[in-house]
């Protein structure tokens, strides 16, 4: 064959597979970009790719965002406890603070939000104020905005019709089709698995649950910087809405070992700055549930050193519809500090 033709053949030949994948994808829209699903059933996975699409295409009045910390909260609890009455959640397994300020700004474009649940998962601040969990291009930026002309890379991927086809021809629980759970990983764990002999092994182990830990990673500066460009605007931006802020109970062997590394103070110096500098907007609340004995202290509450049970997640939204733990000035700060110092040495876990 000669060249020429055949070049021009091939040249057909991809334009037509491209229009045919891209016919296919803007149909089935998996990642719901241009409208909700509704000739089959959503799976709610792929969080950092789906997000975006929700933002746009469902109906929301609150959101609830965040690390791991936050994919078992279950919206139905929302409601019932907080009085929400239109919950999403844009949850991200290991998220970033400026991840989690890409989804919020993305979210804001499209809908009117007027209560935030945020963890303030302390992992999320570290490192540069542009840090991506999964490094460079792990996220798509090209979804999270209005310019319809770089959606081409969505339409004419064939990982969206492979996301489509793997949602339904591999096995998954029917909890991942599940709205009011979307995002949890609650079912992927037993029962057994939340027990606190098995932590302390693990504590035993390990030394300690971050054995990766890296000083120029977890620095003042770092977690600062993190604050003041990821979440301050948000907060400053958006009066109308109230933002709930709470750090998550990580175990009482989480803080033992921060202890262990000398990382304790610069947390406590990072929660201080985020205070200081947020306390004053009437729209914020600040949760520091870490000083929480019952919680931190129960080992059995926690499947590995950081991740607690999802009962802990709805004893949250209770405690904050009590507004206990809260600490809207440095008198609470202090006192809800040297709690969690205490619980440290006063636990009785050696």
């Amino acid at each position: 064959m000669k060249p020429i033709p055949w070049i021009l053949k091939f040249i057909l030949l991809s334009i037509l597979t491209l229009s045919i994948v891209g016919s296919i994808n803007f149909i089935l829209d998996p990642l719901q970009q241009y409208r909700k699903a509704h000739f089959y059933k959503p799976i709610y996975d792929n969080e950092r790719y789906l997000n975006p699409g929700l933002a746009k295409t469902y109906e929301y009045n609150q959101v609830i965002i965040g690390s791991s910390m936050t994919e078992n909260f279950i919206l139905s609890d929302a409601k019932e406890i907080l009085g929400f009455n239109k919950p999403i959640k844009f949850c991200m397994s290991g998220a970033t603070a400026y991840e989690i300020k890409i989804m919020l700004d993305s979210a804001y474009q499209h809908r009117k939000i007027d209560s935030v649940i945020y963890g303030v998962d302390l992992f999320s601040f570290t490192g540069e104020t542009t840090r991506l969990f999964d490094g460079e291009g792990s996220l798509p930026f090209y979804l999270y905005d209005n310019n319809r002309l770089n959606d081409y890379r969505y339409l004419l991927s064939f990982d969206t019709l492979k996301f489509f086809v793997d949602s339904f021809v591999l096995p998954k629980p029917e909890v991942m089709f599940d709205l009011n759970r979307m995002y949890q990983w609650q079912h992927k764990s037993n029962e057994d698995d939340f027990n606190g002999t098995d932590r302390l092994d693990e504590w035993s182990e390990k030394y300690g649950f971050n054995p990766d830990y890296s000083k120029s990673e977890f620095t003042l500066k770092a977690l600062k910087a993190n604050i003041d460009t990821n979440l301050i605007p948000l907060i400053q931006n958006h009066p109308e809405t109230t933002f709930y802020l709470f750090y998550p109970p990580y175990s009482i062997l989480a803080f033992k070992d921060m202890e262990n590394k000398g990382w304790l103070n610069t947390v406590e110096l990072f929660k201080r700055h985020l205070l200081t500098q947020l306390a004053h907007y009437p729209n914020v609340k600040i949760y520091d549930f870490q000083a929480s004995k019952e919680v931190t202290c129960n080992l059995d509450n926690y499947k590995d050193l950081l991740h607690y049970h999802q009962r802990i997640n709805r004893w949250m939204l209770e405690e904050m519809k009590k507004e206990n733990y809260l600490t809207s000035d440095k008198g609470k700060f202090g006192r809800l500090n040297r709690s969690l110092i205490s619980n440290i040495h006063g636990c009785g876990i050696q």
